[in-house]
């Protein structure tokens, strides 16, 4: 799979390892140059971390079932993340467990993920759960409240000259997801993700 993040970028990423003690990996987005849409997901988990590639696993298997009845496959679409390397913490046991990336590992992270939106201009972005949900909108807009709509706004970009986010001056299509290992782990909400996923495809066929 090709990223369009440079050698440089890359190492860009990989350095903030050394800036937050609790990340490790490194995972950059990957797939098509000229995707059908653009998915943006929270962080890489446990396994995704240790192969450098997004969405492994269950969660990876749950992401190709959505795929499939988008019609699409891995190589149609890019996949990249607010966070590149796994946010962990140790739990009772003493073992790594996954959590929730911090807002300074996020505005960290972001520009690589504007770097990658910028050469993605006019593709479909369909932010993953609340982390990249909230990444492109602000905090105030909740996955719950906006999963299956489509929206037309601008998204948020780093500002490095002021360290903070600003809007874009260009408008993005967004279609909001619920993340695939939440729907994984509360089966209850199967129906709304298959009703979602079902509007997705429409407004991608009528896009054809």
């Amino acid at each position: 799979m090709t990223s369009i993040l440079t050698t440089a970028q890359q190492a860009q990423g990989r350095a903030l390892l050394t800036q937050f003690d609790r990340l490790e990996g490194f995972v950059p987005g990957e797939g098509s140059l000229t995707p059908a849409l653009v998915m943006v997901s929270e962080a890489p988990g446990k396994v995704e971390a240790q192969v450098g590639h997004p969405f492994q696993g269950p969660a990876g298997n749950e992401l190709d079932r959505w795929l499939a009845t988008l019609g699409l496959t891995r190589a149609e679409v890019y996949l990249t993340g607010a966070v590149r390397s796994r946010p962990y913490q140790i739990g009772p046991t003493g073992l790594k467990r996954d959590r929730r990336p911090t807002p300074a590992e996020v505005a960290a992270s972001a520009p690589l993920l504007d770097a990658e939106l910028q050469q993605l201009q006019g593709r479909l972005l369909v932010p993953l759960g609340n982390t990249g949900l909230q990444r492109l909108l602000g905090s105030k807009v909740k996955i719950s409240a906006v999963h299956g709509q489509l929206l037309t706004q601008p998204i948020r970009k780093w500002s490095a000259a002021d360290q903070r986010f600003e809007l874009t001056t260009a408008s993005y299509q967004i279609f909001p997801l619920y993340h695939p290992s939440y729907s994984r782990r509360f089966k209850k909400i199967l129906p709304t993700v298959n009703a979602d996923l079902t509007t997705l495809k429409q407004l991608l066929d009528s896009q054809d």
